[in-house]
């Protein structure tokens, strides 16, 4: 187990860094923000601020022009314990078939580098996504798997659902539904995997030039037992540049 997990932190490093260098230098790098000020961190209907107290989630990217290639660095500081910080890279290609049909696939790096005794092999993790997504549709509906090829070591699907409203100019209502099935990522040894988690939110963003503010409200139903016995409502800020 811990050749094979050496091996594919190895191969996922490799191919993060093939893919930047063969970029082409004509290519126009389009930067976005976001900051977020939350007052939980719920991840896939796993609490991963467990008493409660307020994160805040920063994240840089950039798009290489039409290329379809992007790169995203994202964090996550705990006003609680600083060993519950969290830091993930992101590689990801997207191309879109046709007006109304799009695919997204990408690697991502998961690090805890605030662990007590840190360690790549602990305290690091590893997932490949696939992203099948419709817009210019009534409810824009996404399917994504991901797949944990070292410590999560399992799968995790997600169907998504959102609209779109536009109240002004410069004022909309975001609607969004998802729902979450667990195939064993991160279940303790003999946990039936199963919906793990059903979340309805809502955000109201304020364009005000390039940047964008959103007020956001959610709420997680846990359908799992392993992964909690508590239902979140959860809400924060959003602040977007582009």
């Amino acid at each position: 187990m811990e050749g094979r997990t050496l091996i594919t932190k190895r191969l996922f490093l490799s191919i993060m860094l093939i893919s930047l260098f063969l970029l082409p230098n004509s290519l126009t790098a389009e930067l976005y923000i976001q900051t977020d000020l939350l007052s939980r961190y719920i991840w896939r209907g796993f609490d991963l601020n467990p008493h409660r107290n307020p994160v805040i989630q920063l994240s840089m990217g950039y798009a290489f022009g039409k290329s379809g290639l992007a790169i995203d660095l994202w964090s996550s500081f705990s006003f609680e314990n600083k060993e519950l910080h969290e830091f993930n890279l992101y590689l990801t290609y997207e191309k879109n078939l046709s007006k109304y049909l799009s695919l997204k696939a990408g690697l991502i790096h998961y690090g805890w580098y605030f662990a007590p005794e840190f360690s790549l092999k602990d305290d690091t993790s590893h997932e490949a996504f696939v992203s099948a997504s419709l817009s210019n549709v009534l409810i824009d509906p996404s399917l994504t798997v991901f797949y944990d090829f070292t410590n999560g070591d399992g799968f995790y699907i997600l169907f998504e659902a959102g609209y779109n409203l536009k109240l002004l100019k410069s004022v909309g209502l975001d609607l969004s539904a998802s729902l979450g099935y667990n195939g064993g990522q991160w279940l303790a040894e003999g946990v039936e995997p199963g919906f793990s988690d059903l979340n309805l939110s809502i955000t109201l963003p304020v364009t005000v030039g390039r940047f964008r503010i959103s007020a956001l409200a959610a709420y997680t139903v846990v359908l799992l037992d392993a992964i909690g016995k508590d239902n979140h409502f959860w809400y924060g800020i959003r602040v977007d540049y582009k």
